[in-house]
C-alpha cells in the first residue's frame, strides 16, 4: 500500500485533528509525511493543531493502529481514496471540507454521469416511502444509470436505498462509522445487497469509530457534496435532512422537495424549503428531469434553443439580451456568475433585468439561486 495513505490515515486517527484538519495540513506541508517529518518549532507555531501534532506524532500506539486499519482494509477489498487522488469523487473536490480521505467498500462509480441524494426523517410515513418508491421506478424507466446515494439509516434513507434495489439500479450508502459495522445493524442485508448490484458504503471514518451524533453531522456534507441534486422527501421543521439541504445549497448543489399536507409536521420542513424558494417543488421524475434537463427533457430544450433561434429577442434590452446570451453559452447561472461575467452593469440594474426577463416569462428562477433560460 501506497506510504502517504498510511500517513494519512495515522494523522486522521489523532485526537483533536480529524479528516478536515488533516486535509488543511497536508495542503500546507505537501504531504502527511512531511507532517510527521516537520520540525517541532514549527508545528509550534500552528493554532489549535500544532501541540496535538507534537503530543502524538511519536506516539508507538499511533502507527500500531494505522497498521491494525491497513490489515483491515486490505483484507476486506476496500479502497482507501485520497483527496485529489485516483477513485476520489471529482463532485467533492468543489467542496471546501471535504475528507482528507475516504474508505469505499464496493464497486460504486462515485462520478456516475447523474448523482441524486435522497434524504430525510428518519420516523417518515406511508406517504414519504411511496413518494421514493414512486420517483425511483419513475427514474429508472428514464436515465437507469443514476446513482441513488442515501445514508443508510432508518425511514426514508433505507427507503431510498431499497427502492433502487428493487429496480436493479446502484445505490451508494454514506455511513457515519467505520467499515467494520453496520448501524443500524437491522441494515445489513440490504447493506450487502448495495455492493452486490454494483453499489456500496462510503466512509471518512476508521475502523473502530461509532456511530455518534456528531458524525452523522459531519457526514451530512458528503451526501450533499457526492450528488448533483439533493430531494428532501419528508421533513419535520427541524429535521436533520434540512441542515443536508443547506449544505447542498452552499455547495451550489440544486435541492429538491416532496410538498405535504400543512397539518403534517412530517411536511413541515419541506413545505418551508419550498415556501421560502430553497428548494424546488417536485412531485414526480419528470418534474426533476426538466428542472435538472436530465434525460430526453435535456436533450428536448436544447433542440427547442436550437430551432428558436433570434425569436422574440427583438424586444429585448440589450443587457436582457446579454443575459440571455450568458445563459444559453453556459447554462444556469447565479446572481454573482452574471454580474461577474457583466462587470458594467450594476447589481440592482441586473436585478431589475432579470426580473424583467422572469415576468416575460424568457427566464426561470430555480432552487439554489440559479437562473435558467426557457
Amino acid at each position: 500500500m501506497n506510504e502517504e495513505i498510511k500517513y494519512i490515515i495515522a494523522l486522521t486517527r489523532m485526537r483533536g485533528i480529524g479528516s478536515i484538519r488533516a486535509r488543511l495540513l497536508i495542503d500546507t506541508f505537501g504531504s502527511a509525511k512531511n507532517v510527521f517529518d516537520a520540525d517541532a518549532k514549527l508545528l509550534q507555531k500552528i493554532p489549535h493543531v500544532g501541540q496535538k501534532l507534537l503530543e502524538q506524532r511519536s506516539d508507538p500506539t499511533i502507527f500500531e493502529r494505522t497498521e491494525k486499519e491497513v490489515a483491515f482494509i486490505q483484507k476486506n477489498h476496500i479502497q482507501p481514496l485520497i483527496y485529489g487522488g485516483e477513485g476520489y469523487p471529482k463532485r467533492l473536490l468543489d467542496c471546501p471540507d471535504a475528507p482528507a480521505l475516504l474508505f469505499h467498500l464496493g464497486k460504486t462509480d462515485l462520478d456516475s454521469t447523474h448523482i441524486l441524494s435522497i434524504v430525510g426523517t428518519r420516523n417518515c410515513s406511508q406517504y414519504g416511502r411511496d413518494m421514493v418508491k414512486q420517483l425511483v421506478s419513475e427514474l429508472k424507466a428514464t436515465i437507469p444509470n443514476i446513482l441513488i446515494v442515501s445514508g443508510l439509516a432508518l425511514g426514508i434513507d433505507i427507503s431510498a436505498h431499497r427502492a433502487a434495489l428493487e429496480n436493479d439500479m446502484t445505490t451508494l450508502g454514506i455511513v457515519a462509522h467505520g467499515l467494520d459495522r453496520i448501524y443500524p445493524a437491522a441494515h445489513r442485508n440490504v447493506a450487502s445487497e448495495m455492493i452486490g448490484q454494483g453499489g456500496g458504503l462510503l466512509t471518512e471514518y476508521c475502523t473502530g469509530t461509532e456511530p455518534e451524533r456528531g458524525n452523522f453531522l459531519a457526514r451530512n456534507r458528503i451526501i450533499a457534496g457526492m450528488a448533483d441534486a439533493i430531494l428532501v422527501a419528508e421533513s419535520r421543521d427541524k429535521g436533520g435532512s434540512l441542515t443536508t439541504a443547506s449544505i447542498a445549497l452552499d455547495y451550489g448543489r440544486d435541492v429538491f422537495a416532496f410538498p405535504g399536507r400543512a397539518t403534517d409536521e412530517k411536511s413541515q420542513g419541506c413545505n418551508r424549503l419550498i415556501r421560502t424558494n430553497r428548494a424546488g417543488l417536485i412531485t414526480c421524475a419528470d418534474d426533476l428531469l426538466e428542472a435538472m434537463n436530465w434525460g430526453n427533457h435535456g436533450k428536448n430544450k436544447k433542440k427547442a434553443v436550437q430551432q428558436s433561434i433570434n425569436f422574440e429577442e427583438e424586444n429585448l434590452s440589450p443587457i436582457g439580451r446579454q443575459i440571455m446570451d450568458l445563459l444559453q453559452e453556459r447554462g444556469d447561472l447565479r446572481l454573482s456568475q452574471l454580474t461577474d461575467a457583466l462587470p458594467d452593469v450594476d447589481r440592482a440594474v441586473m436585478l431589475e433585468e432579470l426580473l424583467d426577463l422572469e415576468m416575460d416569462d424568457k427566464i426561470r428562477a430555480c432552487p439554489g439561486g440559479l437562473y435558467q433560460r426557457k
